[in-house]
């Protein structure tokens, strides 16, 4: 299911599975994304600068506008800041709520 800003785990698994165009950025740190992300997630470490507050922490992430991306981080709280960042550039962006915690569970 989708809400405001966020999407659970059992919502994104469907629309991988269905190949739908967008793209999943983890926004921990690197070592952390190497340990294990949603599959073909792009890395893009954001998390020291997301929770130190940086409005802009994801200025640096290149994507087509309007883009439709899905944030990741480990439970959802840093994901959901750099999905309203990315939506405040022209992105169809939300989060994956309870972040990787949330997608491990579900499978």
């Amino acid at each position: 299911m989708v809400t405001q800003g966020g999407i659970d785990a059992r919502t994104l698994r469907d629309m991988l599975g269905r190949g739908e165009g967008l793209t999943v950025v983890d926004v921990r740190k690197r070592e952390e994304h190497e340990r294990g992300s949603v599959p073909d997630a792009v890395n893009y470490d954001a998390y020291g600068a997301l929770n130190a507050g940086d409005g802009r922490a994801m200025e640096g992430l290149e994507l087509p506008l309007g883009a439709r991306v899905v944030t990741v981080c480990n439970r959802g709280r840093a994901a959901a800041v750099a999905a309203e960042q990315l939506r405040k550039r022209g992105h169809d962006a939300v989060h994956l709520e309870g972040g990787m915690d949330a997608w491990r569970s579900s499978s």
